[in-house]
């Protein structure tokens, strides 16, 4: 339902690279950021649409087709209002509650409702009168002439400046500065250059422009003739400069955050600290820090690799949604995670075509990892995207000697790791410097002798002589 209605302007930002040189299925999967995982190789998002960006129409229809063919169990027009712990035949169980009061009892809760609230920041005055990205019209001709302040300097922002800028007056941008172009972070949640017109039109000298100003900061008023004033504050007391002139329009694009209003207080998780606030606090094996079997999937585990790698869009969560389905397994049926017995002889050209194919450890990058569990007489246990932070889980292999293969950006390459808790903190880490220019010459002039240099990603290798403890 949420691909249903967003984005607003229905173009997505994930990529559908349909022809790639190649009929590797596994492969292709790193250019297809659309697609869910399954045994059936045609049922591919590449098939419902031509466009490099596709419309998000076409996603649903994809997804219900998924649904359909793999005949998954789903339970539709349902809402869930309220989950909270009950005891039950001397045993502790969740009780789900939806809108028609109808409950239900597990011994395991899966939540996976993504980031679906709009965050609306707290104590700000007239924050009520602004239009919200969730119900603003997508008709450009409803803003023809006008001006417009569009608060927040995300993709669904840029994205609704781009909407409506050729039929209004001119766009203001605001937010509290620093705008970050994926183009320079290599992270997909920052503004993608399929959203960049307004910056292009500033930077230009057009009319449009770029305001820097924490919202928080700030109050909104009425003006005459239904117009919005955009007012600053100082010392509890707002400055109405008679030189800003009021806006026609006021739209709020500030993101979104999970809901926890479903959550009873004998269950509610612990959201996230600082900047992950809108994400609950989570483990990273995907379960609560503070409710026991409460487990979390889909974007809502992004807060693990939060402005890192792509855990907040389909291309990432797919794996670490497959991941989650072997630590159950693990946990619940005693199957172990899976693993491929190797011989000396064959481990290179494996591990060689798994640097080559992989998309999981390309798309998940720094947060999935290969462990190949160094065996003697010459036999090897390779073990495919394990959740880095749960390497430590996996002492007790009888193994001497151990290997673990990710990607990884420069900066996670580029100083010697002597230890596992080295890595685990640096690879958690978010250590991008801004400040390089990610397009600069000196990326693209590197030999083979210094391309550890280069600042795109690369396959790393790591030794390690004693057991993972």
């Amino acid at each position: 339902s949420f691909f249903s209605r967003y984005p607003r302007h229905r173009r997505l930002l994930s990529v559908n690279k349909i022809h790639t040189g190649v009929k590797n299925a596994e492969f292709n999967l790193r250019h297809d950021w659309n697609s869910l995982l399954s045994d059936n190789d045609s049922l591919t998002m590449t098939r419902y649409s031509d466009e490099y960006y596709p419309d998000g129409d076409d996603l649903v229809r994809y997804l219900n087709d998924y649904a359909a063919q793999m005949k998954l169990k789903i339970q539709y027009n349902t809402n869930i209002t309220r989950i909270s712990r009950v005891h039950y035949k001397a045993s502790i169980k969740f009780r789900i509650v939806d809108q028609h009061n109808v409950s239900s009892l597990c011994d395991i809760a899966i939540i996976s409702t993504g980031l679906s609230v709009p965050y609306y920041p707290k104590g700000v005055l007239g924050i009520d009168l602004l239009e919200g990205y969730e119900t603003m019209s997508t008709k450009a001709s409803d803003y023809l002439g006008q001006t417009i302040l569009i608060l927040g300097q995300g993709n669904s922002a840029f994205e609704t400046a781009q909407a409506v800028s050729a039929a209004s007056n001119f766009v203001h941008v605001q937010g509290r500065g620093g705008i970050r172009l994926a183009t320079s972070t290599h992270y997909i949640g920052d503004i993608r250059a399929v959203n960049t017109k307004v910056i292009d039109s500033y930077q230009l000298k057009t009319l449009d422009g770029l305001n820097e100003q924490e919202i928080r900061a700030s109050g909104f008023f009425k003006a005459e003739n239904n117009t919005l004033k955009f007012c600053t504050k100082e010392d509890n007391t707002y400055q109405d400069d008679s030189r800003n002139k009021p806006y026609d329009r006021i739209i709020r694009c500030l993101g979104f955050k999970y809901d926890n209003s479903i959550f009873s207080n004998n269950a509610k998780p612990k959201s996230g600290k600082q900047r992950l606030y809108k994400y609950p606090e989570i483990n990273p094996d995907y379960t609560s820090t503070n409710i026991p079997n409460m487990y979390f999937a889909g974007a809502i585990t992004h807060s693990l690799d939060y402005r890192h790698s792509g855990g907040c869009c389909i291309q990432g969560f797919r794996y670490t949604v497959r991941a989650l389905h072997r630590i159950l397994e693990w946990r619940n049926h005693q199957k172990p995670w899976p693993a491929l017995s190797l011989t000396s002889a064959n481990l290179i050209d494996h591990l060689l075509t798994r640097i080559n194919q992989a998309s999981g450890l390309y798309q998940m990058f720094g947060k999935l990892v290969d462990i190949i569990l160094i065996g003697k007489n010459h036999r090897h246990d390779y073990l495919e995207e394990v959740p880095v932070g749960l390497i430590p889980k996996l002492a007790g292999n009888n193994c001497g000697n151990d290997l673990l293969r990710c990607f990884a950006y420069h900066e996670l390459i580029s100083s010697s790791i002597m230890n596992y808790n080295i890595i685990l903190k640096k690879l958690h880490s978010i250590p991008f410097n801004y400040s390089k220019d990610t397009l600069g010459q000196e990326n693209y002039s590197n030999t083979a002798e210094s391309a550890h240099r280069s600042r795109n990603i690369h396959p790393v290798l790591r030794y390690y002589k004693k057991n993972f403890k």
